[in-house]
């Protein structure tokens, strides 16, 4: 009976600047398969219901995904009756992952019963919460999960023709929680919200590197292969410094981070749920166009690789204006100009090859982050406070 009162009893606030858990970090490679099978599924041949497909499956898996990051920052995983539901919830995450490609067909009995089980196990985890009404205010969120597994549940039984109505369901629950506001109650640490946000960031920005490497295999010794591998690193290493390496930016974030009066629940639901499901999306469609076009990069890329590559660029871009504006940072709207300029470079690859494409794409990064680096060294890392959100 002691066992079972301790699993069921509130626990401990977390400290507000406790770091990220490697509970968490572990957590998280399950999410480094998730986008692995979520590129693949971009890159099987069937047009814009492929993408369809791909950007469904990543949000009714980010929203829960996700949710365990507001988990964690509310309930610490340090004890065994916290770090065992985690675990828990990783192998049902893991099977979701193995069933992302047979979502909508044969393994939708076994994604929709794994995400019944994820949305329990984080149902029954925030309640445990004694930090601020946590654990009041995840009732508010909880039909909307509920009502999502129970979605996924209904695609699972019902004919292929109309399978579609409970993803429908599945998709728009979310939606509707996020215009009404039900997130209002939850409390938030901020700093180590962020940091669970960024290192989310850097596994997608791992599935890129991944899909150079698959692609370039048993040809690196071919100069033109070589070529393409040092081409596409310098690319994603200028999409990572875009987010991680402008100080100024960086710096303002930090300000609104550390503000007496911490952030909101409403803010830190756009700013990073959303904000960063916009750049995971990016490089999911990055790493789709590299896997092309390092796997032949002597020839004209086909359209579709070619736009992939150059809009999975352009969305990074536009989250990442979307994140910071969101938290009251501006004078990063250059960012927006550039992706609009990934665009026009697309027909590149088709007209002149995917080396091309990627080089283009490594210029207009290099102009993007022209603002940050004049910033940086002209020491304007603290000129403008952020304005409250």
């Amino acid at each position: 009976m002691a066992h079972r009162v301790r699993l069921t009893s509130r626990v401990a606030s977390p400290d507000a600047h406790a770091p990220v858990t490697t509970l968490e970090l572990f957590f998280d490679l399950v999410f480094v398969f998730t986008v692995t099978q979520l590129t693949d599924l971009v890159l099987e041949p069937h047009g814009g219901a492929g993408y369809l497909q791909a950007f469904v499956v990543l949000w009714v898996i980010w929203w829960m995904y996700d949710g365990f990051a507001w988990l964690a920052n509310n309930v610490g995983p340090t004890t065994a009756s916290t770090r065992l539901p985690m675990l828990v919830a990783m192998a049902a995450f893991l099977v979701i992952a193995i069933a992302v490609p047979g979502a909508f067909h044969e393994d939708r009995w076994a994604f929709a019963l794994s995400y019944l089980v994820i949305v329990l196990v984080h149902l029954f985890s925030f309640l445990r919460s004694s930090l601020g009404e946590s654990a009041r205010a995840i009732l508010s969120i909880a039909p909307v999960n509920l009502g999502m597994a129970l979605g996924l549940l209904l695609a699972a039984a019902l004919p292929e023709s109309v399978r579609w109505l409970g993803w429908l369901l599945a998709v728009l629950l979310p939606l509707a929680s996020v215009l009404r506001q039900v997130e209002g109650g939850f409390s938030i640490r901020p700093a180590h919200f962020a940091e669970r946000h960024r290192l989310m960031l850097i596994i997608a920005l791992g599935e890129s590197v991944r899909a150079i490497g698959r692609s370039a295999q048993e040809h690196i010794t071919e100069p033109a292969y070589l070529l393409a591998v040092l081409l596409a690193m310098v690319l994603i290493s200028l999409l990572w410094w875009v987010h991680f390496a402008d100080d100024v930016a960086l710096a303002r974030v930090e300000r609104v981070i550390e503000r007496v009066e911490g952030v909101s629940a409403r803010t830190a639901l756009i700013a990073f749920s959303l904000g960063y499901l916009v750049l995971v999306a990016g490089l999911i469609l990055v790493a789709a166009g590299l896997h092309v076009a390092v796997h032949d990069p002597g020839h004209h890329l086909a359209w579709r690789p070619a736009l992939t590559m150059s809009a999975g660029a352009a969305i990074y871009l536009a989250g990442n204006v979307f994140y910071l504006g969101r938290l009251g940072v501006h004078g990063r709207r250059w960012l927006a100009v550039m992706a609009a300029v990934c665009l026009a470079v697309s027909p590149v690859g088709h007209a002149i090859g995917a080396l091309a494409q990627v080089t283009a794409l490594v210029l207009v990064l290099l102009l993007a982050l022209c603002p940050s680096v004049r910033d940086s060294r002209d020491g304007k890392v603290v000129d403008r406070s952020a304005e409250p959100v």
